[in-house]
């Protein structure tokens, strides 16, 4: 008996796969076909089977009912790229990483329209700036709009709740902030460290989890943030030092790095520590810079790029500073890939960090006002039944 053929449009197939950034080759691996095959697909010579086109929905990550559409939809506005990746090809946007980009507009999306189900209104984005703005002045606005303040900020850093602390402020005022993490669909640092999509509402950044410190996590949220306020649409993977013959690219990446320094480690908290308060450029010790890092929730690098700024170091010492910092990262990383031991995160830990506290709670509110059925945020929040309760305690739970 021969198998039904998928009654689906050439264009379809050939969108999906190529905004899944999955090469040809593979996706007729994914299928069981040779490649010839799956160029007939393509141009309408022949179709697969719904058995096939299962296959080909699983590799790009698309769920079936796309491939029935009329047309291929508009697609997402691109994310101008500040990555500088060694040896990649023109093609460097792996398909994973596509996957978390597409589903970062596509949440941003439902939150807009749970909004309009439950007739709110996001709270607008208010600040904007220019690459000929004071990157202070900047930071010290982020602060003020976050309501952020010294005390609040190193308490938080002092429970090792940095990237938290921050997170909650920006979710607070309606920015929504996803994590990439656990080992499904994952993304290298030196891929992405974030991305950011600008919009007057429900602007939207996404941390990779896979930088486990709390303080390198809330430097980039802030990298991020500063690219919202210039209303650019980025992706990163904190390669500003590296980014080659592109002066453009290179004076974006800086200023977004000085305005994420000044929100982080304004002038007034870094120099009220006893051991910063002398002036002039000087050197320091590990441990030092280990003390105060932590008890304002940053890192080491980053503090000691804040001292140059700040006239308290010199690049020089940065420079000789950074390479060591940079080979302790590297062997912590090769640590935690020969570390086979499984760590044990909860369910609901995962979910909650992946779909973050503000959009977890809209998807919620939609059910408790009826606008939505417990299927839907089953699927709205990639979670089993089992597991919302336990979301629903974390999601509600007062800051700590």
């Amino acid at each position: 008996m021969t198998a039904a053929k998928a009654l689906v449009k050439p264009a379809l197939l050939e969108w999906t796969r190529k905004r899944a950034k999955v090469r040809p080759e593979d996706a007729a691996k994914a299928a069981h076909v040779d490649l010839g095959r799956l160029e007939a697909w393509e141009r309408g010579d022949d179709a697969p089977t719904i058995s096939q086109l299962r296959l080909l929905a699983a590799k790009y990550h698309f769920p079936l009912a796309v491939f029935y559409l009329p047309e291929p939809p508009a697609d997402f506005a691109p994310l101008r790229d500040f990555r500088k990746l060694p040896d990649a090809d023109d093609e460097a946007i792996t398909p994973h990483l596509a996957f978390h980009i597409r589903s970062a507009y596509e949440r941003r999306e439902l939150a807009l329209e749970l909004h309009d189900e439950l007739r709110s209104k996001p709270k607008p984005f208010p600040l904007r700036a220019t690459l000929a703005d004071d990157p202070e002045k900047v930071g010290q606005a982020i602060r003020d709009f976050l309501g952020v303040d010294h005390a609040s900020q190193t308490r938080a850093a002092r429970g090792n709740r940095a990237f938290d602390f921050w997170r909650r402020a920006m979710e607070d005022h309606d920015i929504l902030v996803f994590v990439i993490g656990g080992p499904h669909y994952a993304v290298e640092l030196r891929q992405m460290r974030g991305f950011a999509i600008a919009k007057p509402e429900l602007p939207v950044i996404v941390v990779n989890g896979r930088d486990y410190s709390q303080g390198g996590k809330a430097f980039t949220l802030l990298h991020e943030l500063a690219h919202v306020a210039l209303g650019e649409s980025a992706i990163s993977n904190g390669a500003s030092e590296d980014l080659g013959s592109q002066p453009d690219n290179q004076r974006i990446e800086r200023f977004c790095d000085a305005v994420a320094a000044a929100a982080l480690m304004p002038q007034s908290l870094v120099l009220g520590f006893s051991e910063v308060t002398p002036t002039g450029a000087r050197e320091w010790n590990d441990d030092t810079l280990r003390t105060i890092a932590r008890a304002i929730g940053v890192s080491r690098e980053a503090l000691l790029l804040r001292f140059v700024s700040l006239g308290r170091a010199t690049w020089d010492f940065y420079r000789d500073q950074r390479a060591r910092f940079h080979e302790e990262y590297r062997l912590e990383a090769d640590a935690k890939k020969e570390d086979k031991r499984p760590v044990q995160i909860k369910r609901s830990t995962m979910l909650m960090s992946w779909n973050g506290r503000e959009f977890t709670r809209l998807v919620l509110r939609s059910y408790y006002d009826q606008r939505i059925t417990l299927n839907d945020v089953s699927s709205y929040l990639g979670a089993k039944v089992k597991h919302i309760p336990a979301l629903e305690r974390v999601a509600f739970q007062m800051a700590v």
